[in-house]
């Protein structure tokens, strides 16, 4: 294997394009370039390539984002977040690509994840759920395209009647009903039926 060619990137002249056999290989930073003695021309070998990328700043931030990763999915706003912590230097972008190319980072599948864990979990109304995706970082127009393509296994009348029951039993309090489904983000519509509903049959 052959480095063919090293080329500063048109954003940030401060990150250097590492090209093996005449392909992209990684994206390094010029002082990892220094420090790790490579320059054009030079023959390594694909465990030599593989510590270069480990020994880089963008090995270091990529190992630290998979296992950031690991323990369940992430929005790319949250792997932001995590990686400016650990360096706020342009390595990120280089990470977040990769991420994106291997898979790991999808917002729209993210966002599905997090509803079916939620209405399993921890149920709350539509409302809620697009506000805490909202805070994840995922794009309004992704949150809009999973809730109208999401398959719906029950709707949030439904579901708000199912913890009415698991919270309050047979129990009637018209204000603590109303204060807890307001709380869990289900509309005033779907709180004022479900409401009647308990005041009309006290075993829901």
């Amino acid at each position: 294997m052959l480095i063919t060619k090293l080329e500063y990137q048109k954003k940030d002249k401060g990150r250097v394009n590492v090209y093996v056999d005449e392909k992209f290989a990684v994206g390094l930073g010029a002082n990892d370039v220094i420090k790790l003695g490579i320059f054009k021309g030079q023959e390594i070998s694909s465990q030599q390539l593989q510590k270069i990328i480990s020994e880089s700043e963008f090995g270091k931030m990529f190992n630290s984002a998979l296992n950031f990763l690991s323990f369940r999915p992430r929005s790319e706003w949250e792997i932001r977040q995590r990686l400016k912590k650990k360096d706020p230097g342009a390595a990120q972008d280089d990470v977040i690509q990769k991420l994106r190319a291997i898979g790991q980072i999808d917002d729209e599948a993210f966002c599905r994840w997090f509803i079916e864990q939620r209405t399993t979990f921890k149920p709350k109304g539509e409302r809620a759920l697009k506000y805490e995706l909202a805070r994840k970082g995922i794009p309004k127009e992704i949150i809009s395209k999973v809730f109208e393509t999401q398959e719906k296994g029950v709707s949030d009348f439904e579901l708000a009647t199912r913890i009415v029951k698991k919270k309050f039993g047979d129990k009637f309090d018209k204000e603590r009903i109303q204060r807890f489904l307001a709380s869990r983000g289900f509309d005033l519509n779907v709180i004022e039926e479900v409401v009647q509903k308990v005041y009309n049959n006290r075993s829901i």
